[in-house]
């Protein structure tokens, strides 16, 4: 009787997480990650405007005032538990111009550690130091998908 129940279980179990299985989902199909975009944000108080495009294969590219930018970067796929995503950016060409906050990035083998946090329709980002909603800037806002 007891080989029964669990059977029974055990089949029941089955066809539960073959019905929550995306039937139409190509195997190993990826969606792209939602940095994956250009981005735009406006110093407030200025007149300077920083866009930035961040390409699925890890490449980056960034204007911010006179400055222009290329990098490498890696994102964390997932959140942490605290809502943020761990961005790391490695300058890889600059024009060693300032940026709007009036920043020279200059190429080199260090990444730049940040963290990321998206708004709930994923169409702006905030950029802060941290983990934390101090020492952050933003937001950013989507301009293409």
């Amino acid at each position: 009787m007891q080989k029964l129940i669990a059977f029974t279980l055990l089949l029941c179990c089955a066809q539960f997480v073959h019905a929550a299985a995306p039937r139409d989902a190509a195997p190993n199909a990826e969606l792209p990650h939602p940095l994956s975009a250009s981005w735009s944000w406006s110093l407030p108080g200025k007149q300077c405007t920083e866009s930035l495009q961040y390409l699925p294969g890890g490449t980056s590219t960034g204007r911010s005032g006179a400055q222009q930018i290329q990098s490498r970067y890696e994102v964390s796929a997932l959140p942490s538990l605290l809502g943020f995503y761990r961005l790391a950016e490695t300058v890889t060409e600059s024009n060693n111009q300032p940026d709007c906050a009036g920043d020279v990035l200059e190429v080199s083998d260090e990444p730049v550690v940040r963290f990321i946090q998206f708004s709930p329709g994923r169409n702006q980002l905030i950029v802060c130091r941290t983990e934390a909603l101090k020492e952050c800037y933003g937001p950013l806002k989507r301009i293409s998908p």
